[in-house]
């Protein structure tokens, strides 16, 4: 492996190389426990390819860390997963699973290239950001032969330019008739469906196989919270005589036996919150009515009080991995 190890690694690229080593070593865990007990040879196949990438890509940083002199994180291990226990999920949340860490991996390596500059951490990173593109469209290809796909609505836009002539275009449900939603809206409503279908399956499968009711509880309103805001966004759609996106299954099996630990649990739910403030963080940009906005802020602050929930568990429980921190010379 070659480093330019003449130029120190900057704040950025510390912070990034370390983020990426704990997902990957979390994402390792559940792509052995899936590929342990699957039925559909095309969707194992994917996963299979996604299990040797993030190998790769924890194999590339424990080199490069140790060479810069950096902690190697500790992460996420084979003790915290039980590749034997029994299917918790079927073969179309694996699929599902992939895809959502495919699709928010796409935004992370852009952002991550716009602040990294020595010349091997841009060519990693830039070459992560072309393997989850080619994974990504594999990926979707599976879900459209296989009819898995939620699809956004399709609805006809008109034909011509328009210029609005007054700020009603602003407004929301306060006033009689809101203007019908722009397709950006659509499309961001719809995302906050399907992310909270992910979601609510992922809490419901592990609400009921941790240990501890503590967590169990912790889970269970995490279910509530999503399930309100599902019902919301999918009102949204139906004011608009828009279909809503929906899955013919629950993604989610009868069992009752934990393939992970608890540690792993909890991180898997706040990386899946941290996503859902990304959804909720981009609709509030992109959307301009106001009713619509306000709906993606409610939702954005109830998931980030949530999380915050989770996060105290995590570091009362010594689950928790403190990022790369800045030496405060004076307490030397």
């Amino acid at each position: 492996m070659k480093t330019n190890t003449k130029v120190p690694l900057v704040l950025s690229e510390i912070t990034s190389l370390w983020n990426e080593y704990m997902n990957d070593s979390s994402a390792i865990c559940l792509f052995k426990y899936f590929l342990n007990d699957i039925d559909d040879e095309e969707i194992r196949s994917v996963l299979q390819h996604a299990l040797t990438v993030s190998e790769e890509h924890i194999k590339y940083k424990n080199q490069l860390m140790e060479q810069e002199d950096l902690a190697i994180p500790v992460g996420y291990t084979d003790q915290d997963v039980n590749i034997n226990a029994p299917r918790l999920f079927t073969d179309s949340y694996y699929l599902l699973y992939l895809k959502n860490m495919l699709s928010f991996s796409l935004e992370g390596y852009s952002l991550v290239l716009r602040y990294v500059t020595r010349p091997d951490i841009r060519d990693h990173f830039s070459k992560c950001l072309v393997e989850a593109i080619d994974m990504y469209n594999k990926v979707v290809d599976v879900e459209l032969s296989k009819g898995l796909t939620l699809r956004v609505p399709r609805a006809e836009v008109k034909k011509r330019p328009i210029f609005p002539k007054d700020t009603s275009i602003l407004k929301g449900l306060l006033i009689e008739n809101p203007r019908p939603m722009y397709a950006r809206e659509v499309v961001n409503t719809f995302s906050g469906i399907t992310m909270d279908i992910f979601v609510k399956a992922t809490l419901i499968a592990f609400a009921k196989v941790v240990d501890t009711q503590l967590i169990k509880e912790h889970l269970l309103k995490g279910r509530d919270i999503v399930s309100k805001h599902l019902k919301g966004f999918i009102s949204k759609l139906a004011n608009e005589d828009l279909p809503t996106p929906s899955t013919y299954e629950s993604y989610v099996t009868d069992s009752i036996i934990s393939p992970f630990s608890n540690k792993l649990i909890m991180t898997i739910v706040q990386q899946l919150l941290n996503f859902g403030l990304i959804v909720d963080g981009s609709a509030t940009a992109f959307s301009l009515r106001s009713d619509i906005t306000a709906l993606h802020l409610k939702c954005a602050a109830e998931i980030g009080k949530y999380a915050m929930d989770g996060l105290k568990i995590m570091i009362n429980n010594g689950w928790f991995e403190q990022p790369p921190q800045v030496v405060n010379h004076d307490s030397l």
